[in-house]
């Protein structure tokens, strides 16, 4: 099991973001928020997403 640091995470996080970053900028595997559609977004190397979260039970 490969433990995640906090300097793993800064750099994987972008931070806010007004829209996606340009694609020849990221490796695969950043997560950012999308302050134009206030959702969390991420690039797994070929693609970009939507990461979802459902309500707290």
């Amino acid at each position: 099991m490969t433990e995640t640091t906090n300097a793993m995470l800064r750099q994987t996080y972008l931070g806010r973001v007004d829209g996606d970053p340009p694609e020849e900028d990221l490796d695969g595997g950043e997560v950012w928020f999308d302050t134009s559609t206030n959702t969390y977004r991420g690039y797994d190397g070929s693609s970009f997403g939507e990461i979802g979260f459902t309500a707290d039970a």
